[in-house]
């Protein structure tokens, strides 16, 4: 069972004041009738009761996948919160060995600036490409145990000792963990192969010697459980490109997601679909554009551009996300722009 919150020092601290802004949302979504305990937190948001305990406690190494997960289910201020974790990011990576926090900033650099998972160019040894690896998974914002639990669901299976192991290089990494690893942290098939060639490189003889091949790393596919397979959607670089541009917009403003969906007219639900990638019809997303007033010409010209080239049809597979998302909201939309 998670402790119940302990008394926060009373500094400006990065940790405490997240810590705090936290407790605060958690207070905010909370009624008398129904209070938003960190059960129902860890139902809404599928992070571990005790991951939550940990961050609104204090805990120096809370990653930003508990926050946003917190934040979303308690309907809080997610810009606000990137902005705190991030400087407790920042602590986390003064507190490491500097080739490891080096490495650790190019890394998320490159992901960012090619909005994808592949493999950092420039690896000269095994060991850069393990702290890269480990890089992964904080930029995923995954514990140990959470990414051994999605390799469990890939069907290649490994306990969170031994992923420490391998990802510290306490173990000897083979392409078995790789593939693992890779695959849990959602990397596409494409760009698995990157990794699995830059891998093999450092010792030509690895895929002989453990029997696997790396094209063998496609078999890591994720797949969701059985009998719970859900259709997913696959958000388009295009909607993926207005997402971040609008997130610029409302950072140069210094405007709130609150502030920003009672301008746009947007509930939350839809707001999250919006900076998530997902569909939402035209007319919206003219709106979501038209709340950025007080972005730069620029930013605004180009999300200009971005609702103009957003206006098509659907495809089958996102009118059925599209419907479903209605029924389970309760929100009386039809998909036409």
């Amino acid at each position: 069972m998670a402790r119940t919150p302990d008394p926060l020092p009373q500094r400006d601290d990065p940790v405490i004041n997240l810590a705090r802004f936290l407790r605060t949302t958690q207070a905010d979504a909370s009624t008398i009738t129904e209070p938003m305990t960190l059960k129902k937190i860890s139902q809404l948001s599928g992070v571990s009761e005790g991951s939550l305990s940990k961050a609104h406690n204090g805990d120096p190494r809370i990653s930003w996948r508990t926050v946003e997960g917190w934040v979303r289910a308690c309907r809080g201020d997610l810009m606000a919160a990137r902005r705190l974790w991030n400087k407790v990011h920042e602590m986390q990576q003064a507190t490491a060995p500097a080739d490891a926090a080096a490495l650790q900033a190019r890394a998320f650099g490159y992901w960012e600036h090619t909005r994808g998972r592949a493999i950092v160019p420039g690896l000269e040894t095994e060991a850069q490409f393990l702290l890269c690896l480990s890089a992964l998974r904080k930029y995923v914002g995954m514990s140990l145990r959470e990414l051994s639990q999605a390799t469990e669901r890939s069907g290649v299976p490994y306990s969170h000792a031994t992923l420490g192991a391998v990802l510290t290089g306490k173990r000897a990494m083979t392409f078995e963990h790789l593939a693992a690893i890779l695959a849990g942290c959602g990397v596409p098939v494409r760009q698995q192969q990157g990794w699995a060639r830059a891998f093999a490189k450092f010792d030509p003889a690895r895929d002989v010697r453990t029997g696997w091949n790396p094209r063998s790393l496609r078999r890591s596919r994720l797949v969701e459980p059985a009998g719970e397979q859900v259709e997913e959607v696959v958000s388009s670089p295009a909607r993926m490109r207005f997402a971040s541009v609008l997130e610029r917009a409302l950072t140069e403003e210094g405007v709130t997601i609150k502030v920003f969906a009672a301008r746009a007219k947007l509930d939350m639900p839809l707001v999250d679909r919006l900076f998530a990638g997902k569909f939402l019809p035209a007319h919206m997303l003219a709106r979501a554009s038209e709340a950025a007033a007080g972005a730069s010409p620029r930013t605004r010209r180009e999300l200009t551009v971005l609702v103009q080239a957003l206006v098509r049809s659907l495809t089958p597979g996102e009118r059925r996300e599209w419907g479903r998302f209605c029924r389970e909201s309760g929100i009386a939309e039809s998909w036409a722009g």
